[in-house]
């Protein structure tokens, strides 16, 4: 076992940032799972579904999502198991022709 270094006064050196002190995501929750239209209770019902499925008592949904926005491998890994509803928003897709010009000639415009 290391021991930290003592500082002049005698006291060990502060000790490196534990992992509470991780970064918080504060996203909204359908961010978590890349879905902006999902609202927290979505991915709360999401969760706790889930849950019931693979007949776990614990942990409760809230406490899955906080530690996923700590960045915990487990909840993330967690999260990417969940069956989601499916999208609300209306997919943004660009308008695109779809015959080529080309395609759409007659066999007079090309004689």
């Amino acid at each position: 076992m290391r021991v930290p270094p003592a500082t002049s006064t005698g006291r060990p050196a502060a000790a490196a940032p534990q992992d509470h002190e991780r970064f918080f995501d504060a996203r909204p929750a359908g961010m978590l799972v890349d879905r902006p239209d999902l609202t927290e209770e979505d991915l709360l019902n999401a969760i706790a579904e889930r849950l019931v499925f693979e007949g776990r008592t614990g942990p409760e949904p809230q406490v899955v999502i906080e530690a996923a926005r700590l960045g915990k491998r487990k909840a993330l890994a967690f999260l990417r198991k969940l069956l989601l509803p499916p999208p609300r928003a209306p997919l943004s897709m660009p308008v695109r022709p779809i015959l080529r010009e080309h395609m759409s000639r007659t066999d007079e415009d090309m004689r």
